[in-house]
């Protein structure tokens, strides 16, 4: 595997830009999407749409999909990402956190986020203009979890689709987060949803699961990949995994791999090979790619290093024994990749350069 080209889909410098994702559109050009903002738990956080015609040599940014900026609606609106659907429509799903009485969304000292919602935006005009956001309910008490979109969405076959969550603890809750990683099920095309089924969770609330993101293989499973975390050590595992062969209805139980990363995003090959693009987080910190053919040991000898995130993995000094309060500060992350039509692979982070925000991408050659 070789990085064949890479380049900036936009820079902030001031407000920060976060968690891009790219989207190949059937005509070819290439759409993308981003949350900014002061920081990634501010309430100013919005969603702004970018569209390329040359292959992402150049972005023209078209604004932001609430109308000129930031909404005053009390809401946050974070982690977008855009898909192409039957009928020519394009829909997008992002997470929106309650920020009326808290403008913060995240308490690292607490552990306790705001109320989110789950969203999608559905646009006729191929993303130029967007619906008011549709909210998925969930079936699950308010009071003990929250739910938050995770990974990329998948449409498995006509009749179901799968939305991808995970799980954490409200405002007010005292005990420990019961976090989940999961998903919900729609069977007529997103209009309705209901079917909740569990991706991956340790009962005694030990492993953490987080930011779960996964792909489907040439075979028709799903593969399944997890930042793992031992919540009462403060303690990162290899990145598990995990395979459903029944389109998303029951899941193999979590297993390590060997890749030493965090939030990661597996992107399957049509020979049976999987690219990962994972936020490496040990020293040097950056962004890295590497293959595996057999879902389970990844060739780390030959991965390529997409970002150099040199002095900046973090921003500001927090307090390294709160794993919590280091992931509201980091200075790069979220990686994310898709599969272009000539077979290349297109890679998309976030990263800080001399104290400017930018979303990137690369192209990956298999």
């Amino acid at each position: 595997m070789k990085l064949v080209v890479e380049g900036v889909i936009s820079r902030r410098k001031g407000r920060g830009a976060y968690m891009a994702a790219i989207t190949s559109l059937p005509d070819g050009n290439l759409i993308a999407c981003q949350f900014v903002g002061k920081s990634l738990a501010s309430s100013d956080n919005h969603i702004e749409v970018l569209r390329s015609v040359d292959g992402g040599a150049t972005w023209s940014n078209e604004g932001s999909t609430h109308g000129g900026g930031p909404p005053a609606d009390g809401w946050a609106y974070r982690a977008p990402h855009i898909y192409a659907v039957p009928g020519g429509r394009l829909m997008l799903t992002a997470t929106r956190f309650d920020t009326s009485r808290q403008a913060q969304t995240f308490d690292p000292k607490t552990h306790e986020l705001q109320h989110p919602e789950l969203l999608i935006f559905w646009s006729d005009d191929v993303g130029r203009t967007w619906s008011s956001p549709q909210v998925i309910p969930v079936p699950l008490p308010r009071e003990r979890y929250t739910t938050n979109g995770a990974g990329v969405f998948f449409q498995l076959a006509p009749d179901r689709w799968m939305y991808p969550i995970e799980t954490w603890k409200p405002v007010g809750y005292k005990g420990p987060p019961d976090q989940m990683a999961a998903a919900l099920f729609s069977s007529d095309q997103g209009r309705t949803w209901g079917e909740l089924t569990v991706v991956a969770h340790d009962p005694a609330h030990n492993l953490l699961y987080w930011d779960h993101t996964g792909t489907v293989l040439p075979d028709g499973r799903i593969y399944i990949m997890a930042w793992t975390h031992r919540y009462s050590a403060n303690e990162d595992l290899p990145n598990h995994y995990v395979v459903s062969s029944d389109q998303g209805r029951t899941w193999s139980q979590p297993m390590p791999t060997n890749l030493p990363g965090q939030a990661c995003a597996p992107v399957a090959l049509p020979d049976g090979r999987v690219v990962t693009i994972y936020n490496h987080r040990r020293q040097p910190a950056g962004v890295r790619a590497a293959v595996t053919r057999d879902l389970v040991r990844y060739d780390l000898d030959n991965e390529v290093v997409l970002f150099d995130a040199g002095k900046e993995d973090l921003l500001g000094s927090p307090d390294p024994s709160n794993v919590l309060a280091v992931n509201m500060a980091q200075g790069f992350g979220k990686p994310g990749g898709v599969l272009l039509p000539d077979g290349a692979v297109m890679a998309y982070y976030w990263g800080t350069v001399d104290g400017i925000s930018h979303t990137r991408w690369a192209r990956l050659q298999p």
